[in-house]
């Protein structure tokens, strides 16, 4: 008897050395009786095109610097990359290559979660990230306020565009700067390897957790998925905590 080809998802993006992406999402369809592979991959356009038109892939999660990129590869996109202009999770169906956007969903699940006031946002930054968060945050009927250096001309179409100097922190504010940011109910969604805050962790669970719906249908609750990918955040923590100290010591 033959046995069937085990599927494969792909990450594509750069850098990854410090995703989670491939331990927690391997780790829940295992317990969701999914038999996959779920690899990094680093390489040109051309050949992820290739790679996810194999019969062997089921689909993709795309991030830093391809999901604009990514949005050209797709067949077709739903409404929510649109929106996003932006595309962070890959599907197939019947042999179509689709693209969507689960980020901001990902994020305004955490948010709920957490029991915040989301009426008013103020979000720092207006990068792909900014966007397809405000895009995420304008379905939900929210006021959205975006700070950044220089409009980009999207900012209008899901609320006001100010200049980052004129940030107050009068409202939750969300950042999407690549560097830390101090003030009254931040949330920042970046993370590096090491140093990881919960507000990333499981916006990073919840979006995963939307693809994985996207791949196999039926999967684990929303609430494994976040148990899972704050453990894998954790060990990934320790990890680098334990490295840091052997270093040290060496010295």
């Amino acid at each position: 008897m033959t046995l069937p080809q085990t599927k494969i998802i792909y990450i594509w993006g750069y850098p990854l050395d410090f995703s989670l992406s491939p331990f927690f999402q391997e780790h829940c369809a295992i317990l969701s009786k999914n038999r996959i592979l779920y690899k990094i991959f680093r390489g040109e356009t051309e050949e992820f095109l290739q790679l996810l038109k194999s019969e062997r892939c089921i689909g993709a999660n795309v991030t830093i610097p391809h999901k604009i990129e990514a949005l050209s590869l797709c067949d077709r996109l739903t409404e929510t990359a649109e929106a996003a202009g932006s595309v962070n999770t890959i599907y197939k169906e019947k042999n179509k290559i689709i693209g969507d956007n689960t980020d901001g969903a990902g994020l305004v699940k955490w948010l709920k979660m957490k029991g915040l006031d989301l009426e008013k946002c103020e979000i720092l930054g207006n990068g792909g990230s900014a966007r397809s968060i405000s895009a995420a945050l304008f379905k939900e009927k929210y006021g959205i306020t975006i700070f950044g250096r220089t409009e980009k001309g999207w900012e209008k179409n899901f609320g006001s565009f100010h200049p980052l100097s004129e940030w107050k922190n009068e409202f939750l504010t969300i950042s999407t700067l690549p560097f830390e940011v101090e003030g009254r109910n931040v949330i920042t969604i970046g993370y590096s390897s090491g140093k990881i805050s919960i507000d990333a962790t499981m916006m990073l669970a919840f979006q995963g957790w939307l693809g994985a719906k996207r791949w196999f249908g039926e999967t684990l609750t929303a609430e494994k998925f976040a148990e899972i990918t704050k453990l894998h955040a954790n060990a990934q923590q320790n990890q680098w905590l334990i490295l840091n100290l052997a270093n040290r010591n060496e010295i």
